[in-house]
């Protein structure tokens, strides 16, 4: 994704857990979580890639993904608080975090 692109994304609610679920997961960190969107395109599409690239990278077990119904609780508990998940490139975001 390009620094245009990222600049004017737009998440829906469902891209939005999906980025959740993705972050969350365990070995995804920020440079990893980037990655997987660059290749992947998206984060559905990475997370349905991240147990196959869990095996060939050597893998002992199933790659620990965040259930859907966690990071649904998180976006709610947050919405009760008031607090919006902002992904980077998003309105919302401070200027000094693009």
């Amino acid at each position: 994704m390009s620094a245009s692109e990222a600049a004017s994304i737009r998440l829906s609610d469902q891209e939005r857990l999906d980025w959740l679920q993705l972050i969350r997961s365990e070995n995804v960190g920020p440079r990893t979580f980037r990655a997987l969107l660059d290749q992947f395109g998206s984060a559905q599409s990475a997370l349905a890639a991240l147990p196959g690239l869990a095996r060939r990278g050597g893998g002992s077990g199933a790659a620990r993904i965040c259930a859907r119904p966690d990071a649904e609780r998180e976006l709610a508990s947050a919405r009760a608080l008031g607090i919006a998940y902002v992904a980077l490139g998003e309105a919302g975001i401070p200027g000094g975090c693009r």
